[in-house]
């Protein structure tokens, strides 16, 4: 054993042991050790790749650089530029692979329009063929194949993505990451640790990568072979169990966990074992199980069926710790001792567990037409437990290997096109080898044939058929062992087991006697008296002699749960668990007798092989460098024994020996008839044609290349040309300097005829160049001219607009002039018309007047004779009447008064009949007799009456209590005559006439401006309407539109009632507006009706009546009264003047129990009118106080008038307004 260090000078051998000087084994050994020590682990031995494990991480011969370098290197080489080789590597022979499949594209492209292209095609030559490739990865276990084959993979499917452009990336690479990630998931659940190989795979694969024709990676389809079932149950020690389940308790979360009832790997049986649960190879476990959950997901598992395979691989662990324990006092028979493991188990697997215990404790055996149960013992207990855990484990590997194969999948095209990896188990010898080591070694030695006929035989017959000299080579042939295997007649080792295991009373005994009656005479399987004994035999493999214990192989042969257990499982409630077994339950029924594992396997194999014959193989040969997984140990003697198993010394020296280049007639020609001018093509006789070209070659009549020295051809001691029956043989020295002399005469040519299409091509852009130029001329002459033409054209618009202007404006004044006159004529004619009817018209009306004035006279005059006759008797009279009262004393002006008077409501609501009660002090009832009264008129106030001066007296026309702001308004009476004005005679301002039907000269009294006291004297008519009961109608009120001021109101005329209406009030700045509500009907205007005036003729004379003018106007509010009312039961009603500014209390709306009028909730100090009022401290000591009820505005009742209008009545009328207050409690209703 040599150790070495890990050197980086450049290495010092050869990189093709073809190559070496001396081609013996220690040259070999030492330098494929030399390069061991450089880091160099890839040699080439001809078209061998020797891969030796360096066992260590080296990611600066894997990363993306080197990749891309031999990316860019194949396709330069294939584009046709001469390029030196790249060093020996994995890549490499991937590449090649890759491009010898594409290579009938190549080809026919170079060959297009060649007189020889039929000639070629009808050779059918191999060159222009669609060749499927295969790699064939081998070596001993712990070689690292597995690592080789995903180095494959990633390789070809970066060579697809880097070499095919047809605008579906995002497909390429997610067909690409999907293969990729089918590795990661085999990984888990078919490779294991050995005491050879920390991830060894214990299952063998073919990886078929299918193709398009530009070289687009299509798909993938996995095929496995032979999976070590008895891994599962039973592990040498130092081994491991399958990776998934230490991932799975290592990886999952606590929750996933608890799910499946799972804790930690000591506690599993089928896992503790062997003392060894790490995988020593530096890879973590749990990182592992993120990985393979990745892979399940890119591959297109869904999160459930995830969950379902994980579910199996527990159930499989909790079948493991079910124990058995004998019936209590029971000869046969036993039972579960441990029922969380069988409820666990039975939950995972979806069935009864009362059916999965009777399954495992008992079989039912059919003899005749009955079912027997057959109990079993603990230990055949134990084998049925572990034969239907390995059945289920291998039918979910089974499924999961069909689930990739689904996702990976592809449809073939018409030309199918793949690359077949071959990843089959290393040759393996164990301390004690079964049956699983058999198939394997057997597998190798098919695989070693298959090598051997590749290289050896079919190398040398190739000579033997094309008639070419040649001496043969010595190879180790393995054809004997292989015939000893799979013999029918006389029956191989496979077909004896196969029949043991048919017997009914087959075992293991009789088989090892058969193998050594047959075979023990035989060079290849020998049995020593000491091996006799303890049932062993050895077979002599190409790799050595590897020693079998034939215990235990009919059992693994059959190795399949009775039908019992299959049916039950496959109607298990887990949707998974019933995929995995109908198909099993069905064939079964079908086939009485499953098939075994050798003829099963055996079955695999050929067929895989007959696959491989189709394609062009390409091998590696994996080398283990040590026992010991060491990155710095070469053992020679081990190293030595692989090369001499492999053949790798034999195929160094055949490469060597032969003619590795090889060409049929009609490819020769094509290439290399440019060489040889002299030579005449001859399309019947190619060969013949193929002979003269050699014939050049050797003598040297063929072209040269041009300033160069003449090219001689290597000697290497044997004719460097064969031309053989169908093909012209060459060797690779002489190939190279062929292509060089070609590849030179071709750059002159492809000189020479790129200078005359870039020539061509110069001319064709000038002339494009040229053309475009004119173009361009072109067309900035044309539009320059059309610029021009279009200012020529604007200018010309311009001038003629301007003409038609001023010749359309010549018109227009013609016109214009003539109309006017025209105008002018008719209006006058119009105007003349129109006055002359006006004349017409007045005149007329002025006779009516007169004529109407003359009749009314005629007929008055008597009634006005009469009138001032009766007048003067009537003045005489009561001048007689009065002359017989006492003189009074002279009048002096009376203090204020402040009225008091009491309401009552009558018992019926329907009494609007209200009596006026005068309840004086004894100083106003001595005042009552006289006919003189005061009235008092605050500052800014209104009296509200109507003064007739028409006959020198000041006599009251009207009262309008209303439009007063004077309580003692009350009092006056029409006929009433104003005797002074605070003591002085009356003198009247006539600044507001009121035009009232039958007063000549009428004035509503203005505004004063102070305290003023005006004294009346009743008329003798007067003091009777005094005591009588009202007799104006209760529902009439007036308001004052002043000269200044806006109505406020909107009227229209009722249709029904042809009445005018209020439809809208705006304002309340008028007297007497704070009385109108919506529906109230106008009924006069200054005294004057207009009731039977149509609704234009009243509007037409509310806008020319001169101001102010008197409104009279019925009230729509039902019950409404007057001011007079009724002083009864000790109920007091007082009036107070609000002349603007602060009112002092707060006014709330009654509830409507309690009556319908607002009531006093609280008075204000301070600077109010109603402190004001309060602080006078009237004679009857009346105070505004709470409770008090607020009954009238300006003397009108407020009974119906809704809160909310009364409050904005109150805001926005006019000052002063009269406020009457109702005091007392005796009462409930007010009716005024």
């Amino acid at each position: 054993m040599l150790s070495r260090g890990r050197s980086k000078k450049a290495s010092a051998t050869v990189d093709d042991l073809t190559l070496l000087v001396t081609l013996d084994e220690a040259t070999i050994l030492h330098a494929l050790q030399r390069r061991f020590e450089h880091d160099e682990i890839y040699t080439s031995t001809g078209a061998i790749l020797v891969a030796i494990n360096p066992f260590a991480p080296m990611p600066h011969i894997y990363d993306e650089h080197t990749k891309g370098l031999y990316i860019e290197h194949g396709n330069r080489r294939v584009h046709g530029e001469k390029l030196p080789k790249l060093p020996p590597h994995i890549y490499a022979v991937a590449d090649t692979a890759f491009r010898d499949m594409n290579k009938d594209t190549w080809v026919d492209a170079s060959l297009a329009n060649s007189n020889v292209l039929d000639a070629l095609r009808a050779e059918a030559s191999p060159t222009i063929a669609v060749q499927n490739q295969s790699i064939l990865v081998s070596g001993e276990s712990g070689a690292g194949k597995t690592e080789t084959t995903k180095i494959i993979m990633n390789y070809l499917a970066s060579v697809s993505s880097a070499t095919t452009q047809n605008g579906h990336a995002a497909e390429r690479e997610n067909v690409r990451n999907r293969v990729l990630e089918s590795n990661p998931i085999l990984e888990a659940f078919g490779n294991a640790r050995t005491n050879r190989n920390n991830n060894s795979s214990r299952f063998g694969k073919f990886i078929r990568l299918g193709f398009a024709k530009d070289g687009t990676l299509l798909g993938a389809s996995i095929a496995t072979y032979l999976l070590e079932r008895v891994r599962l149950v039973s592990q040498s020690i130092g081994e491991r169990n399958y990776h998934i389940f230490y991932e799975l308790l290592r990886g999952a979360s606590p929750d996933e966990l608890a799910a499946l009832s799972l804790t930690h790997v000591e506690d599993y049986k089928y896992l503790n074992q062997t003392q060894c649960v790490d995988r020593k190879d530096g890879v973590d476990d749990g990182d592992q199980y993120t990985k393979t959950r990745h892979a399940m997901t890119t591959i297109g598992m869904s999160d459930e069926e995830q969950r379902s395979v994980l579910a199996l691989v527990a159930a499989v662990l909790h079948l493991g710790n079910i124990t058995f324990v004998p019936l209590d006092g029971e000869n046969e028979g036993c039972r579960i001792s441990n029922e969380s493991a069988l409820a666990s188990a039975s939950c995972l697997l979806g069935v009864d567990k009362a059916t999965l215990q009777k399954n495992l404790c008992s079989r039912d055996i059919r003899a005749g037409g009955d079912a027997i149960t057959v109990l079993l013992s603990p230990e055949k207990a134990e084998v049925t437990r572990d034969v239907m855990a390995k059945t289920i484990y291998s039918h979910l590997f089974d499924w999961l290997v069909d689930r990739i194969n689904v996702s990976i999948g592809y449809v073939p095209p018409t030309e199918e096109r793949f690359i077949g990896v071959v990843d089959i188990f290393g040759f393996e010898i164990f301390a004690t080898n079964s049956l699983e080591q058999l198939c394997i070694n057997y597998a190798n030695e098919k695989l070693q044939q298959l090598f051997s006929q590749f290289v050896f035989e079919k190398e040398q017959e190739e000579y033997v058929k094309e008639a070419i000299p040649w001496t043969f080579v010595e190879y180790p042939n393995n054809d004997a062992v292989v015939t000893m295997f799979e013999s029918v007649r006389p029956m191989g080792l496979f077909a004896l087991l196969d029949e043991q295991c048919k017997l009914p009373n087959g075992n293991d005994v009789s088989l090892f006697t058969t193998y050594f009656d047959s075979f023990a005479s035989t060079p290849h399987l020998h049995v020593s008296k000491l091996q006799r004994g303890v049932q062993l035999f050895v077979v002599a493999h190409y790799a050595g002699a590897v020693p079998y214990a034939a215990a235990g192989f009919c059992e693994k042969n059959k190795d399949h749960a009775h039908t019992e257990a299959v049916g039950y499982l496959a109607s298990s409630s887990t949707p998974l668990l019933q995929t995995l077994f109908t198909a099993s339950a069905g064939s079964s029924a079908v086939t009485k007798q499953p098939s075994t594992v050798v003829a099963k396997f055996k079955s695999q194999l050929a067929s895989l092989l007959s696959l491989l014959h189709l394609t062009a193989p390409h091998f590696i040969r994996c080398i283990k460098p040590n026992d010991a997984a060491s990155s710095t140990d070469f053992t020679v003697d081990r190293v030595a024994e692989q090369l001499r198993c492999s053949g790798v010394l034999e195929a160094a020296k055949i490469s060597r020996t032969g003619y590795p280049i090889r060409f049929p007639h009609a490819a020769f020609v094509h290439s290399y008839l440019c060489l040889t001018p002299s030579v005449a093509l001859d399309k019947e006789n190619l060969r013949g044609t193929a002979s003269a070209i050699v014939a050049a070659f050797r003598a040297g009549t063929f072209l040269q290349p041009p300033n160069a020295p003449p090219i001689q051809f290597a000697n290497e001691g044997r004719d460097n040309f064969q031309v053989g029956l169908t093909k012209v043989f060459l060797l690779l020295g002489v190939y190279t300097q062929l292509n060089e002399v070609r590849e030179a005469l071709f750059g002159k040519a492809v000189i020479t005829m790129q200078r005359v299409v870039r020539g061509y091509l110069a001319r064709v852009v000038y002339c494009r160049v040229r053309a475009g130029v004119v173009r361009l001329q072109a067309t900035f002459r044309a539009r320059r001219q059309a610029r021009h033409y279009e200012r020529l054209r604007a200018s010309a618009i311009v001038a003629q607009a301007a003409i038609r202007r001023f010749l359309a404006r010549r018109r227009y004044r013609k016109v214009q002039r003539a109309v006017l006159t025209l105008q002018c004529a008719i209006r006058c004619h119009l105007a003349r018309k129109q006055v002359q009817a006006k004349r017409s018209v007045a005149a007329t009306i002025r006779l009516q007047s007169i004529i109407r004035m003359h009749q009314v006279r005629i007929r008055i005059r008597p009634l006005l004779n009469a009138a001032r006759e009766a007048a003067a008797a009537k003045r005489a009279a009561e001048a007689a009447a009065l002359a017989a009262v006492p003189v009074l004393p002279t009048r002096t002006r009376p203090a204020r008064s402040v009225f008091v008077e009491e309401f009552s409501e009558s018992d019926s609501d329907d009494d609007d009949s209200i009596s006026f009660v005068d309840r004086r002090s004894t100083r106003l009832s001595l005042a009552a007799s006289t006919t003189a009264y005061s009235v008092i008129v605050e500052a800014g106030g209104s009296l509200g009456v109507t003064l007739d001066v028409s006959n020198g007296d000041v006599l009251v026309h009207r009262v309008h209590p209303t439009l007063s702001t004077t309580a003692d308004v009350l009092q006056v009476t029409a006929g009433d005559t104003l005797v002074s004005i605070d003591g002085r005679p009356p003198m009247v301002p006539t600044s507001m006439p009121i035009s009232v039907g039958g007063c000549r000269r009428c004035f509503f009294f203005p505004p004063v401006a102070h305290p003023t006291l005006f004294e009346f004297e009743k008329a003798a008519s007067g003091l009777v309407r005094v005591a009588s009961s009202t007799t104006s109608s209760a529902k009439l009120y007036d308001v004052l539109w002043l000269e200044d001021k806006s109505l406020g109101l909107a009227l229209r005329q009722d249709a029904t009632t042809a009445r005018c209406v209020v439809t809208k009030i705006s304002a309340y700045h008028n007297p007497g507006m704070v009385n109108v509500h919506e529906q109230d009907v106008l009924l006069a205007i200054n005294g004057n009706a207009v009731g039977q005036m149509e609704f234009p003729v009243i509007c037409d004379l509310l806008a020319q009546a001169s101001r102010p003018l008197v409104l009279s106007f019925e009230s729509s509010v039902r019950s409404y009264h007057t001011s007079s009312v009724t002083l009864l039961n000790g109920a007091v009603l007082f009036h107070v003047i609000w002349d603007g500014g602060r009112l002092g209390v707060a006014l709330k709306k009654n509830a409507a129990k309690k009556g319908p009028f607002p009531y006093v909730a609280k008075v204000q100090a301070g600077d109010s009118v109603i402190g004001r009022f309060n602080a006078k401290r009237s004679p009857l000591g009346i105070k505004v106080s709470r409770g008090d009820k607020l009954v009238k505005v300006n003397h009108q009742s407020i009974r119906d008038v809704p809160y909310e209008s009364l409050l904005t009545q109150l805001r926005a009328g006019a000052k002063p307004i009269i406020l009457s207050f109702l005091k007392g409690k005796k009462t409930k209703t007010v009716v005024a």
